[in-house]
């Protein structure tokens, strides 16, 4: 017990040293996109109000206990509407988050994208953007880790599935967390494409505050009622209440981790609807344990539809599935 403390009292201090030694860059940051802090003020009042119309539809058959219990304790500190930095929240954090212990995997994914991508689109792509004050973890890049992990995720997938991004027109994410992963392939892929996140009501507002402050409000779609469509070349945010109004059919189905930490039912839906006829799949999860006793269900469901696995070499217990 005495070396496990020693050892978070270190990781504490190490991040701590590392935080400040970044206060500069997210300086830099704030100054290079500081006007989306004004844009983010003037969206905030209308979250309280999308919130409160989605939350009063039923959606437990797709969540877990783990994630009601997240969702419950983000709604008591981002009601009426979240703080501007959102993203340093522990739970956010915790849950979203690669943080500056895990140096090696941040070393390992940088060299990755670094031998498979140019500096200059690095940069294009990975830059972070001021709303929610994320944590940044690189200066070359002003990026956060979790902007990397996202983008190792992506090139992870095309260079083992030699797929041509170009020809991805419609892509499905379940569990989009904040949104980084819809405006991280919006940027790396230059045709025009159709990008729909299923998640709670929770996280569907706070995508489209994340999401329409960095894209503006013509990009963002919130599906806000049963009888709202989904608009071609936008980005989408179909809350679970709503999912079976929806007839989706999509290139790429995307989750990372979100679908392993669905209930089995989430798991069953997208089985039965065929993973939305997508003809590729982008999928990370976690081995099974007693809070996620489904997590490893959703490897074998995509091994079954084709999907061929591997292990995250640096993330012991967690695995891809791509096809």
């Amino acid at each position: 017990m005495k070396i496990m403390s020693i050892q978070k009292i270190l990781s504490k201090l190490v991040n701590e040293i590392l935080r400040v030694r970044m206060i500069p860059t997210q300086h830099r940051l704030s100054q290079i996109k500081h006007d989306q802090m004004m844009v983010f003020n003037a969206l905030q009042n209308n979250f309280s109000d999308n919130h409160d119309n989605l939350k009063k539809y039923d959606i437990s058959q797709f969540t877990t206990p783990l994630w009601e219990d997240y969702n419950s304790n983000l709604e008591k500190i981002f009601l009426p509407s979240p703080p501007f930095s959102f993203l340093q929240n522990k739970i956010i954090i915790g849950t979203m988050f690669l943080c500056a212990r895990r140096g090696k995997a941040l070393n390992e994914e940088i060299k990755f994208l670094e031998d498979k991508i140019d500096e200059n689109t690095l940069k294009n792509v990975l830059q972070e953007d001021y709303v929610g004050d994320p944590i940044i973890s690189s200066s070359k890049y002003l990026t956060s880790h979790n902007s990397i992990h996202h983008l190792y995720h992506i090139i992870r997938f095309l260079d083992k599935t030699k797929c041509d991004l170009n020809q991805i027109n419609t892509v499905v994410e379940w569990g989009g967390g904040y949104g980084n992963m819809a405006k991280i392939f919006k940027r790396l892929n230059s045709a025009p494409s159709t990008y729909i996140i299923i998640d709670t009501p929770l996280f569907s507002c706070i995508q489209w505050l994340y999401l329409t402050t960095i894209l503006g409000e013509q990009n963002i779609n919130l599906v806000k009622s049963p009888e709202d469509t989904i608009h071609i070349g936008k980005i989408n945010l179909i809350p679970l209440c709503f999912l079976d109004h929806h007839k989706i059919s999509a290139d790429l189905f995307i989750s990372t981790w979100a679908l392993s930490e669905s209930s089995r039912y989430s798991q069953d839906y997208v089985v039965n609807h065929n993973w939305f006829n997508t003809k590729h799949m982008l999928l990370a999860y976690q081995d099974s344990s007693e809070v996620l006793p489904n997590a490893n269900n959703a490897g074998k469901i995509a091994e079954n539809a084709g999907a061929n696995i591997e292990d995250i070499e640096f993330l012991s217990g967690n695995h891809y599935a791509f096809r």
